[in-house]
């Protein structure tokens, strides 16, 4: 949800939201692109460009879409204040500008052309009202977790008792409103949280009951947004498409239809090829890497190289493998060499730990898990693991790569004499059992991120803390890094975070991934990028 991008409400709420989400169904109304990327149907402009992605998708709701699928999809509806970029800036979206004199009081304005697709426009009390549901107790939403330091609001970032309003949002106008936080914070950390704020219209949700809000038939299938695009048809396991907004206030799209199409990833590069897909999405759609050398030599497409940000990690679950003895002895047993070589085809690094080689934050001075069976079987030994039972490594289907690593670790761990039973489940059943924590092993794609706050993977009750991890320590560290507005400062309350959870290992990073992307050269402005791909998607435009 990047960009995993994800955050942040509880592990009850996560396993609720999946299984309401998962009940909407397939929207049959969806017109389906063809092998040359043009609809079936006929439209004003008649232009479509289909993106390709792996993974199915789950709710789209704009408080609290996690995977990084639907919470781009999302952010293409309801545009976020800011979004990342590959030279690792925030830039501006529906947030026109950002200031701050102090580090704790931070002015913004919306864009003043921000408008609804009903014709109102966006302003502050929009802004107000998505802060107060998001911090509602009885909303079930991502919430505000990474907020918590906003004045008004808990360490949980839910409103303190008996209070209905977020007392450190203060309207200056109907274009500007200030951020106070508890203290003085890195400006970047604010800006960082904002990408995953989504701003809701209170015309439309003001007089609905909170509780229930989940339920929303507007949330679930959103009417009016004020993104580059409108939804026309939600169908998650297959296909997502998008019409032009043609009042965007950043331009009315130059592309009248926008498609979003899951294909197992062993699948991308043959309709990269036919033409039902015009590029694919690196972050949710990578292109197989045995597969590189072929698309390479396509002549309709052009590729892009990747580069190692994101990463595949590994969660252990805490109850079942609870001695980190054990959680070691499986670090120690996985070949991580063999995975990279053979799958990866030697593009990718092994790293330990919660970021990869680009971030600045990374703690260089960790040694890494190296293979070694000999040191697994003692550990094994030593923590008195029963050999008989069986370990359940769960894995998403979709990405071909991740299927195979399943399959070599599944091999390693049989080889210093452990029982291992690789399950595979559709994205949203598999991240409803992520939720309620049933699993013993279970991948999960971590997206880059700017800010170096790591608290929704590892805090106590955190919204993607899968391996149920609870060190009271951790959790003031890294309530600590959020709050130091000093990035040295910052820098060595991480490390130490770093060196604890190296040790704890309530998960481990099995490789980095370069994805490589490629674009039919039919599109003329659009192309694959790990971060703000879909920035200025209304300047998308494609052969007629």
């Amino acid at each position: 949800m990047k960009k995993v991008k994800l955050k942040f409400f509880t592990i009850f709420s996560i396993a609720l939201l999946l299984f309401l989400s998962a009940c909407t169904g397939a929207d049959e109304s969806s017109s389906t692109p063809t092998e040359k990327g043009k609809e079936n149907g006929s439209s004003s402009r008649g232009e479509t460009i289909v993106v390709g992605i792996s993974n199915s998708l789950g709710t789209i709701n704009p408080i609290n879409a996690r995977d990084q699928g639907a919470w781009t999809i999302s952010s293409i509806l309801f545009d976020p204040f800011f979004e990342e970029s590959e030279t690792m800036e925030y830039l501006p979206k529906l947030a026109e500008s950002f200031e701050t004199n102090d580090n704790q009081a931070f002015t913004i304005k919306i864009n003043p052309k921000a408008t609804w697709t009903d014709g109102k426009p966006v302003t502050t009390e929009d802004v107000k009202f998505t802060f107060d549901t998001m911090a509602n107790p009885k909303v079930q939403s991502v919430g505000l977790k990474t907020l918590h330091v906003i004045e008004g609001l808990d360490e949980n970032g839910v409103l303190t008792k008996g209070e209905t309003s977020v007392k450190g949002i203060e309207i200056v106008d109907d274009k500007t409103f200030v951020i106070h936080t508890k203290k003085p914070l890195d400006p970047n950390y604010i800006k960082g949280c904002l990408v995953n704020i989504r701003t809701i219209p209170s015309h439309i949700l003001k007089d609905e009951d909170p509780a229930t809000l989940h339920q929303n038939p507007y949330l679930l299938k959103p009417t009016v947004t004020n993104g580059a695009y409108t939804l026309k048809s939600f169908s998650p396991e297959t296909l997502v498409e998008l019409k032009a907004n043609p009042n965007y206030y950043r331009g009315a799209p130059k592309t009248e239809k926008l498609f979003f199409k899951v294909v197992p990833s062993a699948n991308l590069t043959a309709q990269l090829q036919t033409g039902e897909i015009h590029l694919n999405y690196p972050a949710v759609g990578p292109i197989a890497i045995q597969d590189y050398e072929k698309v390479k030599n396509m002549a309709n497409v052009q590729s892009v190289e990747g580069k190692g940000y994101d990463y595949q990690k590994i969660y252990f679950n805490m109850k079942t493998i609870s001695d980190p003895k054990m959680r070691q002895a499986i670090a120690y047993a996985i070949n991580r060499p063999q995975i990279v070589e053979k799958l990866l085809k030697g593009k990718s690094d092994i790293i330990d730990g919660a970021y990869t080689l680009p971030h600045p934050y990374l703690n260089k001075s960790i040694k890494n898990y190296e293979y070694d069976t000999s040191k697994a079987k003692a550990l094994i030994a030593e923590s008195g693991w029963d050999k008989s039972k069986q370990i359940r490594l769960n894995v998403p289907v979709g990405n071909q790569v991740r299927e195979q690593a399943a399959v070599i670790i599944s091999e390693n761990l049989r080889a210093v004499g452990l029982k291992v039973q690789i399950q595979k489940f559709d994205f949203s059943t598999y991240l409803q059992k992520a939720a309620k924590h049933d699993f013993d092993l279970m991948f999960l794609g971590i997206p880059y991120e700017i800010d170096p706050d790591i608290s929704s993977f590892y805090v106590t009750n955190a919204a993607y803390n899968f391996a149920g991890y609870s060190n009271p320590e951790i959790d003031q560290l890294l309530s600590q890094g959020a709050s130091e507005p000093n990035p040295e400062n910052r820098k060595v309350i991480y490390n130490k975070a770093q060196e604890i959870l190296h040790n704890d290992l309530p998960t481990l990073t099995i490789y980095t991934e370069h994805q490589m992307g490629a674009v039919s050269k039919k599109v003329k402005v659009g192309a694959p990028k790990q971060f703000g791909m879909f920035y200025d998607v209304q300047n998308w435009e494609i052969e007629k």
